[in-house]
């Protein structure tokens, strides 16, 4: 196409390398005109491999200023994400903005205003919900043949960030990362039951620990117990302590039967049904994993079509601002030691 959306990321790290920037690449919508990072060596490398002809700046507002990109993905540390993604809205971009969108409800909130007034498209990027397994549950669940759900389980970990992204030191300091495995994978759990049940959150109980993290001031385990608007209940865990394995999956029990997400090697997506009694393995790709290159996930061209309205965008920001009111909402429930409400 003649006028392709002119995209810029601010913030070259891992999620940029393996999910971001590949994916606007694989974007026949998209031209990829700037790499932002304070260091260069990263925004350089990724240039090399995937846009050649992509400006590199260390300072995303000369970026804003000199490029003016109609787009920008900001992945940077949480507590980043709101004031970058405010300048960028002001600039005039349509902004994709990595979760936790912000540290804050309040930030959330104003984030969001400053994007109706700008009249631009926020986008949380809730990755789970592009996952394949994920698009097929969410068919299966609206098709009805489970029928009512009655308990949801969601479980997020691995072994750490410190084995995913070494140059990450921010995910260990409160004051960067505002929570520990809450915010860096509790809060892809928060969202996506959301996106798969329909149901919101009303009430929330939770623990949480730090059990070997030692050099840090965040969690590297919780635990919190869930109550939806509709009486469903069910549990959502993150954890940075697993060994020997990983733990992506989700699990709903329904009046009908059971779909498994993720649960077991191999099979990505099993539904056991009652009525009639039987298994049906689904075929879809298995998830994704920090090993590929690339995920292709496609969020980027996702977020690109949005903008030009070929689809709805996959996380508006008001959905983000939920799942963050989520994690935020446990915190306080492990902190006080009581059952906190949610209001809708």
């Amino acid at each position: 196409m003649a006028n392709k959306v002119r995209v810029a990321l601010i913030g070259c790290g891992q999620i940029a390398k393996h999910l971001h920037v590949p994916d606007y690449s694989f974007c026949p919508e998209a031209e990829i005109v700037a790499l932002c990072d304070l260091i260069p060596s990263k925004a350089k490398a990724l240039a090399e491999r995937w846009a050649p002809n992509a400006k590199i700046y260390t300072d995303y507002r000369k970026m804003l200023d000199e490029v003016k990109p109609d787009a920008v993905t900001v992945a940077l540390p949480n507590y980043l994400h709101a004031p970058v993604t405010i300048a960028a809205l002001e600039a005039g971009c349509h902004v994709n903005v990595e979760k936790p969108m912000a540290c804050s409800v309040a930030e959330a909130d104003k984030m969001i205003a400053t994007a109706k007034r700008c009249k631009r498209l926020l986008n949380v990027n809730q990755s789970q919900r592009r996952f394949p397994p994920h698009v097929k549950a969410k068919e299966v669940i609206d098709s009805g043949i489970l029928g009512k759900i009655l308990h949801v389980t969601a479980m997020f970990g691995h072994e750490g960030p410190e084995f995913w992204s070494p140059t990450g030191k921010w995910f260990f300091r409160r004051k960067e990362a505002r929570f520990g495995a809450m915010a860096d994978l509790g809060v892809h759990k928060a969202d996506l039951v959301r996106y798969l049940t329909g149901k919101e959150v009303a009430e929330i109980s939770a623990f949480f620990e730090r059990l070997e993290k030692k050099n840090t001031d965040v969690e590297d385990n919780f635990v919190s117990c869930l109550k939806f608007t509709d009486g469903t209940v069910g549990t959502l865990c993150a954890s940075w302590t697993l060994k020997g394995m990983d733990a992506n999956y989700t699990i709903l029990h329904c009046a009908n039967g059971t779909l498994r997400i993720g649960e077991i090697p191999g099979k990505p997506l099993v539904a056991n049904l009652v009525n009639p009694g039987c298994e049906i393995v689904f075929d879809v790709p298995a998830a994704v994993t920090n090993n590929d290159e690339t995920w292709g996930l496609d969020v980027g061209g996702a977020f690109v079509r949005a903008i030009l309205g070929l689809e709805k965008p996959y996380c508006p920001g008001e959905d983000g601002k939920k799942s963050l009111e989520i994690i935020l909402a446990a915190e306080k429930a492990a902190l006080t030691k009581r059952t906190v409400r949610l209001k809708h």
